[in-house]
């Protein structure tokens, strides 16, 4: 008695095609990762207020140029921190971009976080960010905090990033890499720093979180696809050797 092959070979290669559709279609969709602002990561208060904050950078396309979506949301005082810091005014952020790039802001819309900088130095903590984006102030690092966000809220700024070859999942797999291995560095301003023991104000390095996680390169999607193709490649032979 021969057995018939057939169904299972067509179901095998059916099922390999959605693996490879799947893929390749989560390879062209940038996925957004996140940078914790923590005393770790370097403070300008000795051991840190206790002041945090995560930043969320998501790049897209814009036509012919990239979009980075940065989510930036206050933490202060939902987790124990050395500094016991409750609350706080996050009041701006300060980033690098790629090489060869150059940002401006696309959107503001909903934010009060509306003044654009160019070469930020956070004195006493890191100077020559590429670009910083703030509540309304003459200065960077001072000024009237009251507009800026306190525990658990946040806030939306869009950049258009241009000067780059990139795609949006490469651009984003760069920055990512950036700050991992330190060549890109981010900083964020804190004031009205509530139930510290060590001050009023901070000055707070982000770093990677640890559930951070790069996009796919595309020599990576290739060997899947031409792995995939060995796959099918070998179990058609086999179905022939059966049915000889």
């Amino acid at each position: 008695m021969k057995t018939n092959f057939a169904q299972p070979l067509t179901a095998c290669i059916a099922t390999a095609g959605l693996v490879v559709a799947s893929s390749l279609l989560t390879a062209t969709q940038a996925q957004a990762f996140s940078l914790s602002v923590a005393p770790e990561y370097g403070t300008t208060n000795g051991i840190g207020t206790g002041a945090t904050a995560t930043l969320d950078f998501n790049v897209v396309q814009s036509g012919a140029d990239l979009l980075l979506n940065l989510g930036i949301t206050n933490t202060t005082g939902t987790q124990a921190t050395a500094g016991g810091a409750t609350n706080s005014s996050l009041v701006g952020v300060a980033f690098d971009v790629l090489t060869g790039v150059t940002a401006s802001v696309k959107s503001t819309a909903g934010s009060n976080f509306t003044a654009f900088w160019n070469n930020v130095d956070i004195s006493g903590l890191h100077n020559g960010f590429d670009y910083g984006i703030s509540i309304p102030r003459k200065e960077f690092e001072g000024g009237n905090a009251n507009e800026g966000l306190y525990k658990n809220q946040s806030t939306l700024v869009s950049f258009l990033l241009t000067g780059s070859s990139l795609s949006a999942a490469q651009a984003e797999n760069a920055f990512l890499t950036g700050f991992q291995n330190g060549t890109l560095k981010a900083g964020v301003r804190f004031q009205q720093v509530a139930g510290s023991n060590v001050g009023t104000s901070d000055k707070v390095m982000a770093g990677v979180s640890a559930d951070a996680e790069p996009v796919p390169e595309p020599t990576t999607i290739a060997g899947m696809v031409m792995g995939l193709g060995s796959l099918v490649a070998a179990r058609r032979k086999q179905a022939k050797k059966a049915l000889a």
